[in-house]
């Protein structure tokens, strides 16, 4: 006993003795909402393969004299775009001793099972916008613009461009390239924009004394709006030189096994698992890429 009265507790060696309380909560500094997979369409989907089948012209009509000749028979014109199910995984291992070192704090396995879940929906729902098609991964909604530009409609031709699926800007962004855009969309009733572009069209609209509004899309979520049409941001969408334009009605996500969890085989101390889940990604309606301007 006086030995320990006599410990100078500003000692070095006295901080081995302090207790040392951690507080139990975990802060996630890694939460993001998913907001595009929310707001999307999930559709059930039985085979590996979706056909999306677009009709792109319409028979001719033509003008004749009192008698004279029928016009030769014409037909519609049609296209077809194959999408096929990809597959996700995610693997995680928690061992016996870090299950029972946790202890009441908090259930290790549980906590692991639940970041593996975020981190299948995050990845998800960043390749709904931006995935290529490469690395065995579902063509997003920006790539299936660019690829399926030969299924739109042939009057969206104008000089060799097609200005329904891809509308080439430069300099600044204005609202007017929105504007015009827009009429060339056909059917899209939202835009993806990163959230540098949607500062700069709020700044845009309040310049021109214009309200700023909101609505409220699927899940709950509350957006900007322009023009009547929902901004979404995604938080894996930061590209400031393009807006993504698509009918939100018409984006399918293909589900052709959901997201299942099961274990693997024990060959240590340790719960080895998989969460797994199957889907194609349809887009369809009007949609468009505008590119190539600035958000200064």
């Amino acid at each position: 006993m006086d030995i320990a009265k006599a410990l100078d507790l500003a000692s070095s060696t006295a901080a081995y003795l302090l207790p040392k309380v951690v507080e139990g909560a975990i802060r996630d500094w890694t939460a993001k909402q998913p907001v595009i997979y929310n707001a999307i369409r999930k559709v059930p989907w039985a085979t590996n393969t979706y056909y999306i089948r677009k009709k792109l012209s319409l028979p001719s009509a033509s003008w004749s004299t009192d008698g004279g000749p029928l016009p030769a028979a014409t037909d519609s014109g049609y296209g077809e775009a194959m999408k096929s199910m990809k597959y996700l995984y995610t693997r995680g291992e928690v061992t016996g001793p870090m299950q029972a070192a946790a202890g009441s704090l908090f259930n290790a396995l549980t906590l692991s099972i639940e970041d593996h879940q975020k981190a299948l929906v995050n990845r998800l729902s960043a390749d709904v916008v931006q995935g290529t098609g490469g690395q065995n991964d579902i063509e997003g909604i920006r790539q299936q613009i660019i690829n399926d530009a030969p299924l739109a409609p042939a009057e969206a031709y104008t000089g060799g461009s097609n200005k329904v699926t891809i509308f080439e800007a430069s300099g600044a962004i204005t609202l007017a390239m929105l504007d015009e855009a827009l009429d060339q969309t056909n059917d899209a009733n939202t835009m993806i924009v990163s959230r540098r572009v949607r500062r700069k069209i709020s700044s845009l609209l309040q310049a021109q004394q214009m309200f700023v509004n909101e609505t409220e899309v699927a899940a709950g979520f509350r957006v900007q709006t322009y023009n009547g049409y929902p901004i979404l941001t995604d938080p894996d969408w930061t590209t400031n030189t393009e807006i993504l334009f698509f009918n939100r009605d018409e984006a399918r996500l293909l589900v052709h096994k959901d997201f299942t969890y099961e274990e693997l085989a024990k060959t240590k101390d340790s719960v080895d698992y998989m969460i797994k889940g199957y889907f194609g990604f349809a887009l369809e309606g009007g949609a468009t890429l505008i590119r190539g301007f600035t958000a200064p």
